[in-house]
Formats: structure tokens, C-alpha cells, sequence
């Protein structure tokens, strides 16, 4: 169990918040999180009935190009013999029941106390897996009962804990989700996202050892496991966009872009943490990791070269921002300034050649000239003079072939004055 030396530390005070939360009915302390009226968060309809759907906006999240959340999608886990039960009753056969949420709730956190005994107990073991499981099949029970509640609420966050203890990360992450979808100033937040966090660079590190497809592995996604961690690490800093975690998901989003070669979204993730994270601990290597992406996303000579002038602008602000840290990377950014400068140099050069090739011999020439002028110490610039004397030498335009067919054409000169300047005077 590759997170158990972070789940060992994060299981007493999970079982702190699930001891000390006050029981819903009649808590003031509950906050109405974007419901219609205090009596949708701490009450009940009375009588029982089928849950009502709730329809959402998703359009933005579709929009999303790394993927929207889908939390009420069914996966292969659920099927399993230890819940599938569970997951007919909550999906088709659930009621909005007080009594029958509130049981849930209390049963779901004596299970999983005492599946966190056992496993403080004996840290290395298995035994605390099936109960961890049983109390996230109470939770399910418990939010499916009470839809728009503090008993949703906290039923799904604990959910999302207790599929995280049993190693179950992909059903975790759709109760976390779920949670923050429902209640985006949830008091579970920062917890929540911790998890998440931990979730995705699991998975990140398991895609970059090249871990193969293990359909029978409720740990991670059975198809596209680094897609749907960068999705998380996404969704972390666009659900929370100042929150504890953001800038570090922000962060990971971009390592994992810049591991797949996606070097602009990499130098788009990194200059978020630049210009929206001020105070992140992460920004001198966000900086560092820019430039990298920047420099590899550059093709060459005959492509775009806005990643190279970026990397040229972000090189002095290295430079200015960081001093001591500049210092200490000093052999590097030097190795890069000169890289950068050999191929402002070879874009200038390139171009001058292009005319030349074309007989645009004047063209050329200023090039070449731009080649000397600021690039005299580039390997471009100590073969340049040659160039220039070539092109010199030669007509400044090419011969035109085709005069008949010019002639053919209005003259491009502008048109003379019909009434010369010293006749236009003002008719009276």
C-alpha cells in the first residue's frame, strides 16, 4: 500500500472530525451553503418519497478541456460482492427519510472508529479494509436519505475518507467531488482537497513507472490514469482557486504536462503560480520550469517564436527576482542565455538567407545587418559579414520577368494633386 504513511497520519484527526461533528438535528452550527432556506439544510419532508432529482449546470465543466466531473457515473468497483447491494439501494431505491439517514450516519461512524483502531492497531495490515468499506456503504445510505442536508454533507465527506483508508482512491474521489459540487464552501474543503491531492500524484507517479492496467485494482482509474489525475489537479486549483492546496495542484498539473511533452499547457501552469500565487513556495522553481517548457516548445528557426522571446523576458526576471538563486544556478542560466541569444540569431539569419534565396538581395542585407548589430558574439554573427558583402554586391530586388503584365496594373506612386498648392485657395 503505496499511501499508508499518509493515511496513518491523517486517519486521528479524521476520526477527531467525525467524533466532534454535532448531530444535525436542531445544530445551529450547520452554515446554509447556497440553499434556498435554513430549513432545506437542517430539516426533512416528513413524509417519505423518492429522492428528487436535482438537475445541474454543467455546461462550463463540459466546456473543460481537461474533462468535467462526472459524480454520478457507476464504476466497476461498485459492482463489487462487499457493494453492490449498497449501490442498488442508494441509486434506485433510495427515500428521503430522517430517521433512516441519521441511523446511517451514526452507524457509519461507529464502523468507521473502530476501523481505525485496528488499523493504528496494526498499520502493516488488511483487517481495517472491509470495515473502512462497510462505513462508506453507511455514509452512501446516509447522504442518498438526506439530499440537500448537513447530512449530505458530511455524510459524503466522510465517505470520501473512509474509501480513502480502504485504498479505494477512484471512489474517494467521486465522494470528495461530489461533496464540493454540492457544497462548494463546504467546511470539509481543505480536507478534501488534501486527499485529492495525495490522490492524483499517486497516480502520477504510478503512470511514470509505467504501471500496467489492473482491471481487478480498486487503487486507481481502470483507463487513462494520468488524464484523470490531471483532471484532479485541475479541478483542485479551478474549485478552490485560493485555497491551501491550489498552488501546489497548480504545480504538479504542470510537472505532468511538461513529463508528457505538452510544453505549452506546461508554461501556461507554471505562470499561473507566477502570476496568481505571489507567496508560493513553489515560485522560483514554477520560473525555472517555465523557462524549460518554453525552450522545449520552441521548434525552430521556421516556427513561431513566441516561446523563445518569452523565454528570453522570463531569463531576466530570473535573473532580477531571484539573486541568490540565480547564484546558485548560475552555470545553467548562463548555458541558457546563450542558447536563447544563438537562436534569436539563427531566426535573423534564417530570414536573411530566405531573401537572398529569392534575390530580395536589400531585404537580406538589413538581416544580415540585425545578425551583426546584436548578435556579434553568437556563432551567427561570426560568419555574417560575409553574407552582407555577398548580398551587397548584388541588385537590391530581382529582375522583373513579366513587365507587360506590371504595366497592366495602376501605378501604386500616390495620385498628384489635380490643382497645385499654390492655386488651392478657398472659393468665395
Amino acid at each position: 500500500m503505496r499511501l499508508w504513511h499518509l493515511t496513518n497520519r491523517m486517519l486521528i484527526l479524521t476520526i477527531a472530525v467525525g467524533t466532534l461533528t454535532v448531530s444535525t438535528s436542531g445544530c445551529k452550527a450547520f452554515r446554509n451553503r447556497g440553499l434556498k432556506s435554513e430549513q432545506t439544510l437542517l430539516g426533512f419532508k416528513k413524509s417519505k418519497g423518492k429522492k428528487p432529482k436535482q438537475e445541474k449546470d454543467l455546461s462550463k465543466e463540459y466546456l473543460d478541456p481537461l474533462g468535467a466531473r462526472n459524480t454520478d457515473r457507476i464504476i466497476l468497483d461498485d459492482l463489487s460482492p462487499s457493494q453492490i447491494a449498497t449501490t442498488f439501494k442508494t441509486r434506485w431505491l433510495s427515500e428521503t427519510d430522517q430517521s433512516t439517514a441519521s441511523a446511517a450516519l451514526a452507524n457509519g461512524k461507529e464502523t468507521f472508529s473502530y476501523a481505525g483502531s485496528h488499523q493504528q492497531a496494526n498499520p502493516n495490515g488488511e483487517d481495517h479494509i472491509a470495515s473502512f468499506v462497510e462505513a462508506a456503504n453507511q455514509f452512501r445510505i446516509a447522504s442518498a436519505n438526506a439530499p440537500g442536508t448537513a447530512i449530505e454533507e458530511e455524510a459524503l465527506y466522510l465517505e470520501g475518507e473512509s474509501y480513502f483508508f480502504a485504498n479505494r482512491y477512484v471512489q474517494s474521489n467521486r465522494a470528495f467531488e461530489k461533496l464540493i459540487g454540492e457544497y462548494p464552501g463546504t467546511r470539509f474543503l481543505d480536507l478534501a482537497e488534501q486527499k485529492r491531492l495525495a490522490i492524483s500524484q499517486y497516480w502520477l507517479e504510478l503512470d511514470e513507472a509505467g504501471s500496467k492496467i489492473a482491471l481487478n485494482d480498486p487503487q486507481r482509474p481502470k483507463t487513462g490514469m494520468a488524464a484523470e489525475a490531471r483532471r484532479i489537479l485541475h479541478r483542485i486549483r479551478v474549485d478552490d482557486p485560493t485555497g491551501k492546496y491550489a498552488d501546489d495542484a497548480t504545480m504538479a498539473l504542470g510537472q505532468a504536462f511538461l513529463r508528457d511533452k505538452n510544453y505549452y499547457e506546461a508554461a501556461d501552469a507554471f505562470q499561473d503560480i507566477r502570476n496568481n500565487y505571489p507567496n508560493s513556495r513553489h515560485q522560483f522553481d514554477a520560473h525555472m520550469l517555465e523557462l524549460q517548457a518554453h525552450l522545449e516548445g520552441y521548434q525552430g528557426a521556421s516556427y513561431d517564436a513566441t516561446p523563445l522571446e518569452a523565454a528570453d523576458k522570463l531569463l531576466d526576471r530570473i535573473v532580477r527576482r531571484f539573486p541568490k538563486e540565480s547564484q546558485e544556478q548560475l552555470g545553467y542560466l548562463e548555458q541558457q542565455a546563450t542558447k536563447i541569444r544563438n537562436q534569436l540569431a539563427e531566426r535573423d539569419y534564417s530570414l536573411g538567407d530566405y531573401y537572398a534565396q529569392r534575390g530580395q538581395n536589400r531585404a537580406a542585407k538589413l538581416a544580415y545587418q540585425r545578425v551583426a548589430e546584436n548578435y556579434s558574439d553568437t556563432q551567427f554573427g561570426h560568419s555574417v559579414s560575409d553574407r552582407i558583402a555577398d548580398v551587397s554586391s548584388k541588385p537590391p530586388v530581382p529582375d522583373q520577368h513579366a513587365q507587360w503584365l506590371v504595366n497592366l496594373f495602376p501605378d501604386d506612386q500616390p495620385a498628384k494633386p489635380v490643382i497645385a498648392s499654390r492655386d488651392n485657395r478657398v472659393l468665395r
